[in-house]
């Protein structure tokens, strides 16, 4: 016979509320807890007891005696679950294992076939299971799974309009995940991930309100509006790439935006080799050679970083105009535009709006995106008490 739901539920929460206090105020002692919580001291011991058995807490030392027996203490076990974050680029993949307290316990990168004909959900898929195993983490603790793309995600768990991955139809990558791993599963984007990351450890933190121009193969932005995360409507805010920056012409539906098309960095690597400057360059910092050419005042490179500054400097008003935020990164190859770089879209910005905003680089360089995406499968496994049902 099963218990109605409203008693089963009622349970999960209050699991979820004791758990959620030792984590935050361990030690705790179990009278403590259920001053805390609300909960008689009855259930609270029940609870406990269940929480130790499942390994999710610790009893961990004696407390300040109150004139009795002193009370046993109690801590959160980080290592009882672990969670997986990736990040899935279109000839790269990396990730790690993390335990409950965002510890990374093993760290990974691969790179995929450039032949255009892998399935990308399929090699992700692998790459997750041979982390795990060779973390030697036991899969049967696993308690979420948090991944980042290039691309629109969308509320499902669905990934469009995502040219280096080769998926403009939307693709159920969350779905494909779930039934894979039996966890829940967060799919998002991987620029949204890096703003998250610099908010929680890197140059945003602290800052509510923020946005991230990542400027790689494409151009893509993170937004931030009062610590959580703006994806709009349509699930596509934040696709700066798309704005019409730039000389018009013709685009295909499966091509970049027009942005991205002329100032992301492989669009300046291609423009640089047209303009004869190419000899010995590195395709995977183009924008720090092509700054280099600037500086030994080649005229060409000048002309060409100039103009890509002056571009992303407008694509920064935009964001700034429209959504105020206190905060602008600059992430990714835009990083390697140097501190001259920096200051020219700082007083290009400055000089085109009401209000500008502190423009500075992000911090935390590719990590951002991983440590979002720890924070995500976090945050996910404790909404999901970490795997635990509350008939177990």
């Amino acid at each position: 016979m099963h218990r109605p739901a409203n008693a089963r539920l009622m349970k999960q929460l209050n699991r979820q509320s004791v758990l959620a206090a030792v984590r935050d105020r361990g030690p705790i002692s179990r009278a403590e807890l259920a001053a805390l919580t609300g909960l008689s001291q009855p259930a609270v011991t029940a609870i406990v007891r269940d929480l130790l058995e499942l390994g999710l807490v610790e009893e961990k030392g004696l407390g300040q005696s109150s004139g009795g027996r002193p009370p046993i203490m109690l801590l959160f076990n980080p290592a009882a679950r672990f969670v997986i974050a990736a990040c899935l680029e279109g000839e790269r993949l990396w990730g790690g294992v993390a335990d409950l307290s965002g510890a990374l316990q093993a760290e990974e990168e691969v790179a995929l076939p450039a032949d255009g004909v892998h399935d990308p959900a399929r090699a992700l898929g692998d790459f997750l299971e041979g982390l795990v195993s060779r973390s030697g983490m036991d899969p049967q603790r696993l308690a979420a799974i948090a991944v980042g793309v290039p691309g629109i995600v969308h509320r499902r768990g669905t990934v469009s309009h995502a040219p280096s991955l080769g998926w403009w139809q939307e693709v159920p990558l969350r779905a494909v995940l779930h039934e894979r791993f039996a966890v829940p599963v967060v799919v998002e984007n991987d620029v949204n991930l890096m703003a998250l990351g610099e908010y929680f450890q890197g140059a945003g933190q602290g800052v509510v309100n923020l946005a991230l121009m990542h400027v790689s193969d494409g151009i893509g932005a993170g937004i931030l509006i009062d610590g959580t995360l703006f994806r709009g409507a349509g699930d596509a805010a934040g696709e700066v790439g798309y704005l019409p920056l730039g000389p018009a012409g013709p685009r295909r539906p499966d091509d970049y935006g027009m942005f991205e098309q002329h100032y992301s960095a492989r669009s300046l690597y291609r423009r640089i080799q047209l303009a004869g400057l190419g000899a010995g360059l590195d395709e995977r910092r183009p924008i720090r050679q092509l700054r280099e050419l600037a500086a030994r005042e080649v005229p060409q490179a000048r002309q060409l970083l100039d103009d890509a500054l002056r571009h992303w400097s407008y694509a920064v008003a935009s964001i700034a105009c429209i959504l105020n935020p206190e905060l602008v990164l600059l992430a990714g190859d835009a990083v390697d535009c140097g501190e001259d770089g920096l200051a020219f879209v700082q007083r290009t910005v400055a000089e085109l709006v009401p209000m500008a905003p502190e423009i500075r680089f992000a911090s935390l360089g590719s990590r951002a995106a991983l440590v979002g995406a720890v924070a995500s499968a976090l945050s996910l496994a404790d909404e999901n008490a970490y795997g635990i049902t509350a008939d177990q």
